[in-house]
């Protein structure tokens, strides 16, 4: 799908955004699709290789609004669960893929350092007006998430605020030998 498209789907009046589907190839319950794109820096990022934690999958652009709105949000709960133990993976991470066009590198830059998202895994290659990630998913509106767990399955859609929190909340670990396990394994790790 075309850049453009998506832009011109912003403007549908029928419906409000909130009762339109924001992604349409991506359903619970599915394997994630890999994603495999550059950074700013033009480094390559694989998903995949946040393989074993709960992963966010956020869709954003520095010229969205409500993206930005929600960025203060995403940061807030990285920081809060990037280093828990849930029952689905070991840790929490925000993998962030950029509808910015390439032209707009530098627009791209100053929001991920204005909005402070300091994680690792920020993402985008917009050319010539496509998004290949943003395909594969099927985005149709931005801001728009996919939430996956340790083996890469989707478990929630399209969660912001109270709600991205609560679902992470809910798939917390509370087995305390799981727990210790964990510690244990994040302690040699640290060695």
């Amino acid at each position: 799908m075309r850049f453009a498209s998506i832009l011109a789907l912003l403007s549908l009046p029928l419906l409000s955004i909130a009762q339109q589907e924001r992604l349409t190839n991506v359903k619970v319950g599915d394997q994630a699709p890999e994603i495999v794109m550059a950074d700013p820096a033009g480094q390559v990022l694989r998903l995949s290789e946040l393989k074993g934690k709960v992963v966010l999958v956020d869709f954003w652009a520095s010229w969205c609004r409500p993206c930005r709105m929600d960025n203060p949000n995403v940061r807030r709960i990285y920081h809060a669960y990037k280093d828990r133990t849930f029952t689905v993976g070991d840790g929490y991470a925000v993998f962030s893929v950029s509808l910015d066009r390439m032209g707009g590198l530098e627009a791209w830059k100053a929001a991920i350092a204005k909005d402070s998202l300091d994680w690792k895994w920020h993402v985008g290659a917009v050319t010539d007006g496509e998004n290949g990630a943003a395909e594969e998913y099927g985005v149709r509106f931005i801001p728009t998430n996919v939430l996956i767990d340790g083996t890469g399955k989707v478990i929630a859609v399209d969660l912001h605020g109270d709600m991205l929190e609560t679902t992470l909340q809910q798939l917390l670990e509370s087995d305390p030998a799981k727990l210790d396990a964990a510690a244990k394994r994040k302690a040699a790790a640290a060695r």
